[in-house]
């Protein structure tokens, strides 16, 4: 307001100036307008505030044409600001449909956000339920709109590729998880897929290339899980190809570190034990135990079948001894001695593991033991127990 007053002041002083200046001088002076035949003519002070009423005039004008010109911009953005709102409401609508399992309502309300940033997040929800409805294509559609936002590219893509290994296009899938930026590449899931389609691709030497690399990336049940799966997957290449005694070759030539890998241990047993080489997966199941029970190798026991298992057997009685009341350790002996004929032993086994937890599978072994000794009527009571039972 400071500047209203200091210019009404200098306007007074100017009208004061220009009506007691020519008074004191005794002279009014004149202004002539002269255009054509038409002459105007006036003096001094009415010029003076003739100018300031049409300096006035200007200034209350362009002022009234500014207050107009607000008046239609600010109706424009309070129409937009309107429009903002109701695409945020059907934004929340949507999703909210979409968490009850309306799907239909979920993406009549989600169609009316294309025109919002909502970072892609409509369109990934809207992907979603075309997914759900197994439109593929619509899916398809709506990612390529969610990967033009850059918060949205990664989730996009791993949409994308999903849809792509659900279709079986592995090698479009693994090219777009390449694609994206290196900063994205140790993303879990990203991650996780590229593990899932090198396997479906066969491609085991670049999955236990990359595997080192992503261990951080993936959870330890999970990092596991692939280092069997690689081992399997190459050992089962290799006998498939080339046999047995190439497999066993091959082992061979594996770097130390890798030979000691449980996982490793327990794949190459497991291609033995396909290959019918029950006598050196024994070996090596015992040698690899001497110092105690392995989680991941002690499984593979009860898939030998050999006639003498004394090796074997041995083994679980001893460590039976220090865990009395195992059952694992009991049903995996009995049936160890049943897959070796040793009935005696197995029933004595089983029956010890039935009364510490009854279990299907153990009763179906009992049932097979009383059934290959013609005792029809106890065969038949266990076969009963186990399908009483869950799997």
């Amino acid at each position: 307001m400071r500047w209203l007053a200091i210019a009404l002041a200098v306007l007074a002083a100017f009208v004061a100036a220009l009506i007691v200046g020519p008074m004191l001088l005794g002279d009014q002076g004149y202004v002539l307008f002269s255009l054509g035949s038409t002459a105007v003519e006036m003096n001094i002070i009415s010029f003076g505030i003739l100018l300031i009423g049409a300096l006035v005039a200007w200034y209350v004008l362009s002022r009234l044409v500014l207050w107009a010109l607000s008046l239609i911009t600010g109706s424009h953005k309070w129409i937009g600001a309107l429009g903002a709102r109701k695409r945020r409401r059907a934004f929340y609508d949507g999703l909210h449909a979409m968490a009850s399992g309306d799907f239909e309502t979920a993406q009549k309300a989600l169609s009316k956000t294309t025109n919002g940033d909502f970072e892609g997040v409509n369109y990934l929800a809207s992907a979603q339920i075309a997914l759900t409805n197994s439109d593929l294509p619509k899916a398809r559609y709506f990612l390529e709109q969610a990967i033009e936002f850059s918060n949205a590219l990664v989730p996009a893509t791993i949409m994308q590729a999903r849809i792509d290994i659900t279709e079986q296009k592995y090698t479009d899938a693994l090219e777009k998880l390449e694609a994206l930026d290196e900063q994205f590449r140790d993303n879990k899931q990203v991650v996780q897929l590229k593990a899932q389609i090198l396997a479906k691709l066969g491609k085991w030497q670049v999955l236990q290339d990359n595997l080192g690399q992503w261990r951080k990336a993936l959870p330890k049940d999970a990092y596991i899980s692939w280092s069997q799966r690689i081992a399997k997957g190459k050992f089962a290449e290799i006998a498939s190809k080339q046999g047995a005694v190439e497999l066993k070759a091959y082992w061979e030539t594996l770097p130390r570190k890798l030979r000691h890998d449980d996982a490793y241990r327990a794949a190459y047993v497991q291609q033995l034990l396909d290959q019918g080489m029950h006598a050196d997966a024994q070996t090596l199941l015992v040698e690899w135990q001497k110092r105690g029970r392995n989680a991941t190798l002690f499984p593979l026991f009860a898939q030998l079948n050999l006639p003498d298992s004394s090796p074997s057997l041995r083994l679980l009685e001893s460590w039976i001894k220090q865990d009395e009341n195992n059952v694992a350790l009991y049903s995996t002996l009995g049936q160890v001695a049943f897959n070796s004929g040793d009935d005696m032993l197995a029933e004595k086994a089983l029956l010890k593991a039935t009364k510490l937890k009854t279990r299907k599978d153990d009763l179906l072994l009992l049932s097979a033991i009383n059934e290959r000794n013609q005792d029809s009527v106890t065969a038949l009571k266990f076969f009963k127990e186990s399908q009483q039972l869950p799997q």
